[in-house]
């Protein structure tokens, strides 16, 4: 059970049971500070709209991707750079092609939050299933 710290029992606080439960869910900055990030990543279009391509129609390389979310060659790879870097992105060599695919479960459970209230029923040809937005 955990309880607010030696050091911090003289400091005044309202109600010290949910200061100690809001401090304990906080205590792994690393996993908040990663959240945050992920959650930057999504709040631009662009970025978002290449996750949500990747995670309903699967591996694809940036060319077509470009092409499906309307930007150039160059602008997604530079996404694609920064999603990799948070980790929200994989890349896979095919000989010369590499395609990319959503990766991490904080990404893909945002994503079927996000496709849950923005994607609508589509019939998706590659998988030959709707997406149920």
């Amino acid at each position: 059970m955990h309880q607010v710290p030696e050091k911090l029992r003289d400091v005044r606080v309202v109600d010290p049971d949910q200061v100690c439960d809001a401090t304990a869910v906080l205590a792994d900055t690393e996993q908040v500070q990663h959240a945050a990030a992920v959650l930057d990543a999504l709040g631009d279009v662009n970025r978002l709209s290449i996750l949500l391509a990747l995670h309903h129609a699967g591996d694809l390389c940036v060319s077509d991707l470009a092409f499906a979310v309307g930007m150039s060659d160059s602008a997604v790879s530079h996404a694609l750079r920064l999603l990799r870097a948070h980790g929200m992105v994989l890349a896979s060599r095919e000989g010369r092609l590499v395609r990319y695919r959503v990766t991490g479960a904080l990404t893909e459970r945002l994503l079927d939050v996000v496709s849950d209230g923005v994607v609508g029923e589509v019939a998706l040809h590659a998988h030959g299933h709707p997406v149920d937005g």
